[in-house]
């Protein structure tokens, strides 16, 4: 809502450089300092001056800073203001919710943009995802659900909707009670020789195939089992029942009481994000693109 001057203003304000700006707002220091000039030419006054430091506000560039960071404030809370009135009951987005793949995934993440966008709602929606059913729930996407939250990195499921990649979780084992190794606060892969390691069918998921294929190469002393292509709650009963080692994901970690969950000194990971329907509503694809631009993986 604010001139595009002023806005790439503050932003050299606050980095306190060209360059910095302009690696913030992912264009060129040469644009950024046309916008800059063609501000200065505007008001006919100077707001900034360079040093060997950077960039430095004048007094009349200080006064606009000032009152900037204000306008910014008021336009902000307008725009709530109006999103509100265009929607007075909100925008629902109906999330997928289950035990492996909770619902509050995404909307813990939403969180720090609650207030920046009051007008969406979300509605949790359960669904099984057991590995005879999760495809056709994928497949049913835009109809009782919108979106699903979790781990979907298979091919299959790729076929089927489209996904956005959010963050990633860690590779852990999931050790039943009683193993020798159930009391470690962390694993390498040597500590897992002679054992039998439970993982998902080979040939739909790639990340998980490569770490198949860099184990049966580097650690053949580990017997991988593959299971089905997709985990649902009795993966970890058989495995429990079997006293069977299970690759699993830190997100998992309170699946089921009788594993203690231990994490990988490796730090293998594996993608988050959303799964959604390749033709979404109009308010679903904006929903998708709030998410696209201002949730990022931490450390990137």
């Amino acid at each position: 809502m604010l001139s595009q001057q002023l806005q790439v203003f503050l932003q050299v304000a606050e980095c306190g450089s060209f360059s910095k700006a302009a690696q913030r707002l992912f264009v060129t220091p040469a644009s950024i300092m046309k916008h800059i000039n063609t501000l200065e030419n505007r008001l006919g006054v100077t707001l900034l001056v360079r040093s060997r430091r950077g960039t430095e506000l004048t007094a009349a560039g200080k006064a606009l800073y000032e009152g900037g960071k204000k306008l910014t404030a008021s336009a902000d809370r307008l725009a709530r203001e109006v999103k509100t009135a265009a929607h007075p009951n909100g925008i629902s987005i109906r999330v997928g919710s289950s035990l492996l793949n909770p619902g509050r995934v995404l909307t813990d993440l939403w969180a720090p943009l609650r207030e920046m966008y009051p007008e969406y709602k979300f509605r949790l929606v359960p669904y099984e995802d057991t590995k005879e059913q999760i495809l056709t729930v994928i497949a049913s996407l835009g109809e009782q659900i919108d979106v699903l939250a979790g781990f979907f990195n298979a091919k299959s499921m790729h076929k089927m909707a489209r996904y956005l990649v959010l963050g990633s979780s860690r590779l852990c084992i999931a050790v039943p009670e009683g193993h020798p190794l159930a009391s470690r606060e962390e694993l390498t892969l040597d500590d897992l020789h002679g054992e039998q390691l439970v993982m998902v069918k080979s040939g739909d998921t790639l990340l998980l195939d490569q770490f198949e294929n860099m184990l049966k190469s580097e650690h053949p002393q580990i017997q991988a089992k593959e299971t089905d292509y997709y985990y649902d709650i009795d993966t970890f009963n058989t495995c429990g029942q079997e006293g069977s080692l299970l690759l699993t994901l830190d997100s998992w970690a309170d699946i089921h009481p009788a594993f203690a969950t231990i994490p990988l000194r490796e730090n293998y990971r594996i993608p988050f994000g959303v799964l959604y329907s390749p033709a979404p509503s109009r308010e679903v694809q904006a929903f998708i693109e709030i998410l696209r631009t201002n949730i990022k993986e931490p450390g990137n």
